[in-house]
Formats: structure tokens, C-alpha cells, sequence
């Protein structure tokens, strides 16, 4: 598969440009995605509301650093604990599979990771640092998708870490971020069997990724930077520069020709100082708008974008909904 390295170049806006109007209001939380909290010896997922959907009863080890809970939309549960395993639990409380990720690498290991869809038709398991033969390495998988123990190598590098991986909403398609000392980050496009169908070169550390809708485009963002290709063919769709206020959530609509970008300051589970920052593409302009208050959020992966009309979005994964409009 061809490495595509493609120079970003920032999207640049005239200074004659008056910059346009973004307003922002908020709304009960519409996050179908529950919640999986560890109470007493057991595992309950709860809407957001707070109703409880699902109760496993689960005895976390003692003194545990990589225990925790994952909460999937038809209320099913999966544990992570030990390091590197993990068990899945259905609706009804059963064991539906239970998977050691660990490498068996002598040299040791990171806590292991897990990526999936909204909709978990596709998870995936990583390894972000296996360290091997004096060098930092990494490893992914899919669960449920192999003949034999039921999940499939979608990645492996003896000499790059993982920095992050995201799954598309439609659970298509899968970008793993990763980063090497002294080279650029390369974000690597596969489906979920395994197929590479796209490698890109970032010449930042890549702090996040969004496969939005179906995966046809890639958002790409560091602290400072955020970028979009076409997924199929690898190009560069539209760049930005953010000088002030760090990266913390970005994703494009192609309806719209627009960068959808939330700026501010991470505090324990808020984001303060935050400002929302829409980057018409096709018309070359700008509109900005700073965020009253705190947002909280129990997972910076979780934060999703979901265009409800033209120039009007609403972001997800926060203990309220923001709604955000765009005036060109």
C-alpha cells in the first residue's frame, strides 16, 4: 500500500474578512450511550438519566491501576482489569467472551486499550507500548471476527507506539495513530478485517482522530493543528492552525465544507475555557464562539458530532448536549 506524506498547509483568511457569528446554547444530555459504573461488587450501566439497565455482579482485584468499566449502547458491559484482560457481558448478565490481550513480551507492556463504534460492532483491542528487543512497539486487534480465538491482528509494528485508535460510527472502517521518536505520526486506515486502505503522515503528535459517518473522511488533531483527508484516496481536505487554546475535540462535515473544532483547558473532567470554532472551508471564513461555563465529560473519546441542519450541530459527551450554530 502506497505511503501518501502530504504537506499541510494552513488555511489561510484575509484580513479584510469580518469574522462571522457562532451561537451557542445547551440542552438535555441525548447520549444513547450508557454508563457503566463499579459499586459494591458489582458492575451497573445506567442511562444518563441515571435509570439502571443492566446489574453484573463482578469482584474488581484489589489495588488494581487498569480497572474499568465500559458501558455499550444495548447495555451490555465489558471489564477491563489485570493489565490486559478483558470480559464481555450481554444484557443479561452472562459471560459472552472473556480475552487476555497481553503480548507475553518479556520486556512488558502498557495497560491495554479499547476502541469502539457507538453501536459496538467493532471493537478492538490494543497494545499503545510493548516494549521488545530494546524497542518500543504496538499491536491491534478486532474481537469477534476470527476463526479461532475470535479475534483477528489488525496491526502490528515492532518499533512505532500507538498513540490512539478510533472506529468509525458505521464500524466500517478503523484509523490507528501512531508515532515514532525522531519521524512524523502515521495515522494507518484499515477495515475491520484487517485490509489496509490508507496510510497518512502527520507531522505533529497526533492527539486524536474522527472517522465521521460512514469513515469516508478523517479528521485529524493535535494541540494546535487539525486536519481532513479523503479517506479512499488519501488527500488533504482542509487544514487549520488553532494558536490559542488547545485541540480537544475536532471533526468535519463534508454537508458543509466546515471544521467543527472545541478549543479549552482540561481539568481533571472538565474542559474550561472552552471556545467553538467553525472553519468554513468553501468560503474561506471563521466564526468563533467561547463557551459559558465548565463542560464535563466522562470520556474524551465519547464526544461525538452530529450536524442537524446547515452550519448547525449538535456535540455530544458531555453531562449536557451542546447545540452549536453558524452564521456565514
Amino acid at each position: 500500500m502506497k505511503i501518501l506524506t502530504i504537506s499541510l498547509i494552513n488555511l489561510l483568511f484575509s484580513s479584510v474578512l469580518v469574522a462571522q457569528s457562532v451561537s451557542l446554547s445547551f440542552s438535555s444530555n441525548s447520549t444513547t450511550k450508557p454508563v457503566a459504573v463499579y459499586e459494591s461488587g458489582e458492575v451497573q450501566v445506567k442511562e444518563v438519566s441515571g435509570s439502571l439497565i443492566n446489574t453484573v455482579a463482578h469482584t474488581k482485584p484489589s489495588s488494581d491501576p487498569s480497572f474499568k468499566t465500559y458501558g455499550l449502547a444495548n447495555g451490555s458491559i465489558i471489564v477491563r482489569e489485570n493489565i490486559a484482560n478483558f470480559v464481555k457481558y450481554n444484557v443479561l448478565g452472562k459471560t459472552e467472551w472473556a480475552i487476555s490481550n497481553s503480548t507475553q513480551s518479556s520486556g512488558g507492556e502498557s495497560i491495554s486499550e479499547l476502541a469502539t463504534d457507538p453501536q459496538a460492532r467493532t471493537i478492538v483491542l490494543y497494545n499503545p507500548k510493548v516494549k521488545s528487543s530494546g524497542k518500543d512497539g504496538s499491536r491491534a486487534k478486532v474481537v469477534g471476527i476470527g476463526k479461532n480465538d475470535g479475534t483477528t491482528d489488525i496491526y502490528y509494528s515492532a518499533d512505532r507506539i500507538i498513540r490512539t485508535v478510533r472506529v468509525a460510527e458505521s464500524g466500517e472502517f478503523i484509523a490507528i495513530a501512531t508515532g515514532k521518536a525522531g519521524a512524523d505520526d502515521e495515522i494507518v486506515i484499515v477495515d475491520r478485517f484487517g485490509n489496509q486502505i490508507q496510510t497518512i503522515t502527520f507531522d505533529q503528535e497526533v492527539k486524536g482522530l474522527n472517522l465521521y459517518g460512514s469513515g469516508s473522511t478523517l479528521t485529524v488533531f493535535s494541540a494546535g493543528r487539525v486536519a481532513v483527508y479523503s479517506v479512499m484516496d488519501g488527500k488533504r481536505i482542509a487544514s487549520s492552525s488553532f494558536r490559542n487554546g488547545e485541540v480537544q475535540f475536532a471533526n468535519y462535515s463534508s454537508s458543509d465544507q466546515s471544521i467543527i473544532a472545541l478549543t479549552g483547558t482540561v481539568e481533571g473532567d472538565l474542559i474550561k475555557e472552552g471556545e467553538v470554532r467553525i472553519v468554513n472551508v468553501a468560503a474561506r471564513k471563521i466564526a468563533s464562539k467561547e463557551v459559558a461555563g465548565a463542560l464535563q465529560f466522562v470520556n474524551l473519546d465519547d464526544i461525538t458530532l452530529n450536524r442537524t441542519s446547515r452550519f448547525t450541530y449538535r456535540i455530544t459527551g458531555f453531562d449536557k448536549d451542546l447545540r452549536v450554530n453558524a452564521k456565514f
